[in-house]
């Protein structure tokens, strides 16, 4: 008995050394094989997303954010009974059982996305279904992951620009893919330790700094002035019972797009909308434009040496080309000797057919290509088309005729309202853009001269008669401005018979508001509208609305005195601009702006009519020295335009805040003001 416990502690005594020494070895020397196991089992990579960068409307307006929200994952390796589980988090989240399940079963996962960006009401139904306890603690194997969510807080303003991103805020479309790069920061990956159940504990802080946020993209955009298209154009396409319809916006001497809207449209907020809802139908969708294209033609024209009193002959409404007949767009128009100018008042097919047949191919070719038509604006916006004219060497007589009055070709409205935008500013081409802030992948190329000013005014001259009596669009006409344009009113081809449908229609118009700044150029276009089609009746009463909604946004003096040589100062968003050349000093940064009146008496370029220099300022007191104090005016409900003759002639400095019409001013009206002295003015729209 003595020697089996003497053998038995010995054994124990030789067990336990080993064990210690084992121990001792792990502790002290360690073993890779083990090594390798715990690093399996806590140690990962993680990647650090920054927050995604900001997109803001050109007065700094956000129109895509950041949320911070939840998403639910888990550690099926620690989930015991896994059906159970699933069960449960399908009634809690709504999924499919079977998809939750499959998720869970393999035992070797450590880690899956159970769902994504839970909403507060979500919660809610954890708790029901007590996968969250009353305490607030998940059940074993689960856990909340803090993500961040894109948000638009506009709903649907500008969602064909925006476009919207995808669940690891990725962009998917519109300038969420075209900036993605820029927007989404620089990502990194970064060692971490886990948990017992997989998540993501301590993290290399020294590498996670190197994780940079995305930088935010200010648009050219007015959210102000796309809020007021959108509504217009929705109003318009549900008044002509038609399939769809577009509105750009553009200032013709910067190119800078302020509006631009599709209908129907959708919420990026939700990633549910049909595809046909999603498309950029301005930059995306080709067509044949119809009569717009006149005014290239005339341009054309022009510049190779005619004169806008320059006749061909109507044929009385209708003759052949090459066994084709080319006819009016109405069988009562049966002109005979027309000029220039009149063609485009009256849009006859048969004389633009006339022109271009007389002037010829190649140069009325090399104005097309002059004016791009027919290829990339440049304006870099994902999912943009060239659209398509016909290559030189296949163009017959009946090619000539047909492009003549805009049938042959494929252009896109952001082509069509560029070459206006030449027409509006004096002849030249300016580059497109969506961009205020600076874009690695967008270089705009500088402006080109296609016609010259005595061309450009001409063929505006010629556009003035569409939107007056005689004209084919009386209304877009708006009181108080001049306003040129032309419509368009194209037939669609039928993909059934190859041929031009006699029920589906394209109506369009494009114009400017003659001698006013900003100039502004804007197209219109209703497709597929039902019952009357004609872009007299449909696209250019959306024109009349859309101009009214940018003149009252930008203030736009009226040139309803015939003068056009008075120039805007009210709109906000250019003061800035026209401060600077003014003074000679840079823009302000914030939206509150400082002028002195006396700068403004020196400037040349803006200048009042004798009418408008009445000075309701009146003298209060002198002071000994010879200082001289005036009573302040009441300015309440005054465009800014309005305040500064007011004021004008005296040494005030005038401090501009907001945009609209003045809601609130210091000093208030009869206070004392002195020379020198600084007068506010905060702005506001109209309710």
């Amino acid at each position: 008995m003595k020697q089996r416990i003497t053998v038995i502690m010995v054994g124990c005594l030789l067990l336990a050394t080993g064990v210690m020494s084992r121990a001792a070895y792990i502790q002290l020397i360690g073993d890779p094989k083990l090594n390798g196991m715990a690093k399996r089992q806590f140690s990962s990579r993680v990647l650090v997303k920054p927050r995604r960068g900001l997109v803001l409307d050109r007065n700094g307006e956000p129109l895509a954010i950041n949320l911070e929200v939840q998403s639910l994952a888990a550690n099926p390796s620690k989930i015991q009974n896994k059906k159970t589980m699933a069960r449960l988090l399908a009634k809690a989240t709504g999924l499919p059982y079977s998809k939750i399940y499959n998720r869970l079963k393999d035992p070797k996962r450590e880690f899956v996305w159970i769902k994504r960006h839970i909403q507060d009401q979500e919660l809610e139904r954890f708790k029901k279904w007590q996968i969250i306890d009353p305490s607030g603690d998940l059940m074993s194997g689960l856990w909340m992951v803090k993500e961040s969510e894109r948000a638009y807080p506009h709903g649907e303003l500008a969602a064909h620009v925006l476009g919207n991103v995808n669940l690891d805020t990725e962009g998917v479309e519109g300038v969420e893919l075209w900036g993605n790069e820029q927007l989404q920061g620089k990502v990194v990956s970064v060692a971490a330790i886990r948990d017992a159940l997989g998540r993501p504990t301590f993290m290399d802080a020294v590498a996670a700094k190197d994780a940079k946020d995305g930088e935010s993209i200010t648009l050219t955009l007015d959210s102000s002035l796309q809020f007021s298209v959108e509504q217009e154009l929705k109003h318009a396409v549900t008044k002509s019972n038609a399939k769809a319809g577009s509105v750009i916006v553009m200032d013709a001497t910067t190119g800078e797009i302020l509006a631009m809207a599709n209908e129907p449209s959708f919420n990026p907020n939700n990633r549910g909308a049909p595809l046909d809802h999603r498309r950029n139908r301005v930059l995306t969708d080709g067509y044949e434009p119809g009569s717009i294209m006149k005014p290239f033609l005339v341009a054309s024209a022009l510049s190779n040496g005619w004169k806008l009193t320059d006749t061909v002959y109507g044929e009385k409404g209708s003759f052949y080309v090459q066994g084709k007949k080319i006819s009016e767009a109405e069988a009562k128009e049966k002109f005979e000797w027309i000029n220039l100018k009149k063609v485009i008042q009256v849009s006859s097919n048969v004389g633009a057919a006339k022109i271009a047949l007389k002037l010829g191919a190649d140069k009325y070719l090399a104005t097309l290509k002059a004016l791009e038509i027919g290829s990339k604006s440049g304006i870099g916006f994902p999912g943009e088309i060239s659209g398509r004219i016909p290559p030189r060497k296949s163009w017959t007589p009946l090619t000539l005729a047909n492009i003549g009055f805009g049938q042959g070709v494929l252009v896109t409205p952001i082509q069509m309202l560029r070459g206006y935008a030449a027409l509006a500013n004096g002849g030249w081409l300016v580059q497109p853009t969506l961009l205020k802030s600076s874009f690695s992948k967008f270089t705009p190329t500088p402006p080109v001269r296609v016609f010259t000013q005595q061309v450009a005014d001409g063929v505006t001259q010629a556009m003035e008669l569409v939107t007056q009596e005689g004209g084919t669009a009386k209304k877009a006409a708006l009181d108080g401005y001049v306003v040129a344009g032309k419509t368009g009113t194209a037939q669609m081809v039928d993909p059934a018979t190859g041929g031009y449908s006699r029920s589906k229609h394209i109506s369009s118009f494009i114009g400017y508001p003659v001698g006013v700044e900003p100039r502004l150029v804007i197209f219109t276009q209703i497709a597929e509208p039902q019952g009357i089609y004609f872009a007299g009746e449909t696209a250019a009463p959306l024109f009349h609305a859309v101009l009214n909604a940018a003149a009252t946004r930008f203030s736009i003096p009226s040139a309803s005195d015939g003068s056009r040589t008075l120039a805007s100062v009210n709109a906000p968003t250019r003061m800035a601009k026209s401060l600077s050349k003014i003074t000679g000093k840079k823009e302000a940064p914030a939206a509150m702006r400082t002028i002195s009146l006396e700068e403004l008496d020196s400037n040349d370029n803006i200048r009042w009519s004798a009418a408008e220099t009445q000075n309701p300022v009146q003298m209060e007191s002198t002071t000994p020295g010879g200082a001289t104090s005036w009573k302040m005016p009441g300015l309440l409900g005054l465009t800014a335009r309005e305040a500064l003759r007011s004021l004008q002639g005296h040494k005030f400095q005038i401090a501009l805040h907001g945009a609209g019409i003045i809601q609130s001013q210091s000093p208030e009206e009869g206070k004392e003001i002195a020379d020198g002295s600084t007068v506010r003015l905060q702005m506001a729209e109209p309710l």
